[in-house]
């Protein structure tokens, strides 16, 4: 698994980041001309790197380098059909380079789980394969300047976990990206609430979540057991939901486009229309450059529910190559491919229903994600379904417990899952009583990192 331990220069919801690293960046990018903060963006983000993991920045700059020569080396390639062929086979040597690194470094953690993967991998080998896709449908202009090039695959903004920029978008920032007060203050905005769901939220309910591990699945009741599930599912959401929207935040301070990478997913009606809002920016990764070249829906229905399983497995070994895994991909393929040829339309006419069934199903399906042995797995969801007696509660009170110390936090995770509360702050976030409040949570969240450990996103780990 990736990790970010020694890596603080990257880890967002630390006061070293937001007093020090962050303020230095955006001086200097700030100061720079604007020829050359291409440049800034690309060193600063190799320096943070290389702070934390220096055996991993060459490989980091040398993917970096590689990728900027392929990209070229298609664009070399005439257009008469012996030009066409070579662009082919460097395109299909360029894809196959970047799979056989994602695929060695996952294996290696596979086989042997002390071997740590370099933090961001996953995330820039998705960003190189969709931009050499792209140049090799003619859908992107090839970039010329390596810094560029660089300063997209690296930004350190995006490199721990995503989002997973396309080049199309991120090129216009680099090229005629400007840095505006207006963009500063909605992008600190942005970083001031991914900061709080962060630190105040996803934090906090992890807490609970590691009292239940400390307890032992087959020690807690039943009820805890499903506090746990749903805990874990809101821990899960605000903690990867806080850090895109940092990372937005900034990109957004230094003139980059506005990336949506979460839509209030645990408002949707069916676990297909609930990864269409969670992670947007890998589902579209998937849907763009796998399910479509598949076939997508168009070769019949077979075809289409082999493409979602293939799309769903590869999904599941994105996030780590332990079977609980892949696991958790069938499953929710299995649950995707029963929606659309039955479940549906049923769920399209119930309202109700469907919201009941996706907060229901999702945190099930997040225990087969958290959980990665499956004897621990049995075990969780023996005391979420006792019908078999498996364990004993060591206290029947553990869940009334749970529930008073964090019932605030859970509370607040619920409400800011609400799509409403998100409308009604875009169309007041000018107003003082909002700046105010965020304020106050700036600082309410400072409080919080400066008093306790701090904790890294979670789906840096994946």
């Amino acid at each position: 698994m990736e990790t970010l331990a020694g890596l603080n220069t990257l880890v967002f919801g630390s006061l070293e980041f937001l007093f020090w690293y962050l303020p230095v960046f955006l001086l200097l990018y700030g100061l720079a001309p604007k020829q050359l903060r291409g440049f800034v963006l690309f060193a600063y983000s190799l320096i943070l790197y290389g702070a934390g993991e220096p055996e991993y920045v060459l490989l980091l700059l040398g993917m970096s380098v590689v990728n900027y020569l392929f990209g070229y080396s298609m664009e070399k390639c005439t257009s008469d059909a012996d030009g066409e062929k070579r662009r082919k086979r460097w395109f299909v040597v360029s894809a196959a380079c970047n799979a056989f690194l994602l695929l060695y470094f996952k294996l290696s953690n596979a086989f042997d789980e002390n071997y740590l993967l370099p933090v961001g991998i996953s995330f820039y080998i998705f960003k190189s394969l969709s931009y050499l896709i792209d140049v090799y449908r003619l859908e992107v202009d090839v970039e010329h300047s390596f810094v560029r090039f660089g300063a997209y695959l690296c930004n350190f903004a995006q490199i721990v976990s995503g989002p997973i920029q396309r080049w199309r978008d991120m090129e216009k920032g680099l090229k005629y990206g400007r840095v505006t007060l207006q963009g500063m203050e909605e992008g600190f905005q942005k970083l001031v609430i991914g900061l709080g769901a962060k630190v105040l939220i996803a934090d906090r309910l992890g807490i609970m979540w590691n009292d239940i591990t400390t307890i032992g699945f087959e020690s807690i009741s039943t009820p805890l057991a499903w506090l746990g599930a749903f805990g874990y599912s809101l821990q899960l959401y605000f903690d990867f939901a806080g850090y895109s929207l940092m990372a937005v935040g900034i990109g957004e301070m230094i003139g980059f486009p506005v990336v949506k990478n979460f839509d209030h997913p645990y408002a949707s009606r069916s676990v297909s229309e609930f990864y269409r809002r969670w992670h947007m920016t890998l589902g579209s990764w998937f849907r763009d450059y796998i399910y479509i070249p598949l076939g997508g829906n168009r070769k019949g229905t077979w075809r289409t529910l082999c493409n979602l399983l293939a799309v769903w497995m590869l999904t599941g070994f994105w996030h780590g190559t332990s079977l609980s895994f892949v696991l958790w991909g069938i499953i929710l393929a299995a649950l995707i491919i029963t929606e659309k040829l039955w479940l549906g339309k049923f769920l399209k006419s119930h309202a109700v229903f469907s919201h009941i069934y996706l907060l229901f199903v999702i945190p099930l399906t997040w225990m087969v994600f958290a959980i990665p042995s499956f004897a621990d797995m049995g075990m969780y969801f023996s005391r979420l379904f006792p019908f078999f007696h498996t364990g004993t509660a060591v206290n029947t009170g553990d869940f009334v417990k749970e529930l008073s110390d964090f019932a605030p936090v859970l509370a607040g995770g619920v409400f800011f899952c609400i799509p409403a509360v998100g409308r009604f702050y875009e169309a007041h976030k000018k107003n003082i009583g909002i700046v105010l409040a965020l304020a106050v949570l700036f600082w309410l969240a400072v409080y919080r990192i400066a008093n306790e450990q701090g904790n890294p996103f979670m789906y840096a780990n994946f």
